[in-house]
């Protein structure tokens, strides 16, 4: 039971004095628990604030029974009871006012002292203190339940009907439940609603960040260009070349990141790669070294977004890889596909028409460097070449979570 609940019954059960005499039929008391049960059912998962309001007026007004029942809710800024569910009344009654939380007022009564207020005749009071609303609806009993949460008092359950009508212990007891089991909802409603707008806020910052990372990757990229343009030494300019592709490659999935949902922890992968793809050309000049890229990628295989990170660091290294070495200077194409190779293998490839791998280059440091990196993701690296025919890279890897797979062994 949670606390607004407690609250509210522990109010509304204080006042209750039980009549020995009173009579009671078990169809009653088995109708009033259907009516709880089911609004306890339709106010289940993540349901409107309205929606619940709704089901308690109807739960309230059809367990007493009465033609009259609606919610009311404090406005702090005048200590204004306002109309926020009713049902029996006209259409058009939400967010009528229903007088002030002062004395003279039945609904007002009840939330000022915390505690029920059941009136039998509300003509007998005041004109000017009697809310128009119930005048308007020719009420004469009125049952006022207070609805409590951890801050006090802020609304109120009420029945209504147009006769005098005596209203006792059983009734009573039923509404204090409908009264908790609402307070109850509402609190959690809100609670739910704080954590969203808390969940938003983050989102923003995150996205703020995200971008700001992005634009770093790029000053980063642009940095390492200027310095491989300013150095005469290969050996510093090829390391700040395999620099500058790692970089490439992490600033590609942030690019891809920022139009996925904030909390996304999977990508598609296939989508990524072919994003990241379309900036070859600028990034390695292909047209002007006469090599063609010809992509060949399939959609909608999803995968975590180390798996991601690490396929997208990998081709990009491979790629480079054959631009560097494949052609000698002539024309060529580098081809990069992705298929399912079964229910959760999925394999992508990276090909050219090149002059072939000589046997010493795969055992390179570099090649270890991405065969290791495939065994943090449960991959493995597999190899085709022959002189003159090209070298065909094919990387397997499972699109299952981390903890559902093993690793390869490199």
């Amino acid at each position: 039971m949670g606390t607004a609940q407690a609250a509210t019954l522990a109010a509304s059960l204080s006042r209750i004095v039980a009549d020995p005499n009173d009579m009671v039929s078990l169809s009653d008391v088995l109708r009033q628990r259907q009516l709880i049960a089911r609004m306890i059912e339709a106010s289940q998962g993540e349901a409107p604030l309205q929606q619940v309001l709704n089901g308690a007026v109807h739960t309230a007004a059809q367990g007493c029974p009465a033609p009259m029942a609606k919610i009311l809710e404090i406005d702090r800024t005048d200590d204004t009871l306002v109309l926020k569910s009713q049902c029996g009344m006209p259409a058009g009654a939400i967010g009528r006012t229903a007088g002030k939380a002062v004395e003279g007022n039945p609904a007002g009564e009840a939330l000022k002292n915390a505690e029920p207020v059941i009136d039998i005749d509300v003509r007998r009071r005041p004109p000017e203190s009697l809310p128009d609303i119930l005048k308007d609806n020719n009420v004469v009993t009125s049952v006022s339940l207070p609805l409590i949460n951890h801050d006090g008092p802020y609304g109120i359950l009420e029945v209504d009907f147009p006769e005098p009508t005596q209203i006792g212990a059983f009734h009573i007891s039923f509404l204090a439940v409908v009264a908790g089991v609402l307070a109850d909802n509402i609190e959690k409603i809100h609670a739910r609603a704080a954590l969203i707008v808390e969940r938003d806020a983050k989102a923003v910052l995150l996205r703020e960040q995200q971008h700001r990372i992005r634009n770093n990757f790029q000053l980063i990229i642009a940095m390492v260009q200027r310095s491989v343009l300013q150095t005469t030494d290969d050996g510093c300019r090829k390391n700040l070349r395999d620099i500058e592709r790692r970089v490439f490659a992490m600033a590609s999935l942030y690019d891809h990141l920022l139009g996925l949902s904030v909390q996304a922890e999977r990508a598609d992968l296939g989508r990524y790669l072919s994003a990241m793809a379309a900036s070859f050309d600028d990034f390695y000049a292909l047209r002007t070294s006469g090599i063609a890229l010809k992509i060949e990628l399939q959609f909608g295989i999803d995968v975590d977004l180390d798996t991601c990170t690490t396929v997208g660091t990998i081709v990009n290294e491979l790629v480079a890889n054959s631009v560097e070495h494949a052609f000698g200077g002539s024309e060529g194409q580098i081809t990069v596909s992705m298929t399912r190779e079964a229910d959760d293998l999925c394999a992508v490839t990276i090909s050219d028409n090149g002059h072939g791998l000589p046997a010493a280059a795969l055992e390179s440091t570099g090649l270890r460097t991405v065969r290791l990196m495939l065994n943090g993701i449960g991959g493995r690296l597999d190899v085709q070449t022959a002189p003159e025919r090209g070298v065909k890279w094919s990387i397997l890897f499972s699109d299952t979570p981390p903890r559902k797979r093993g690793a390869a062994k490199p």
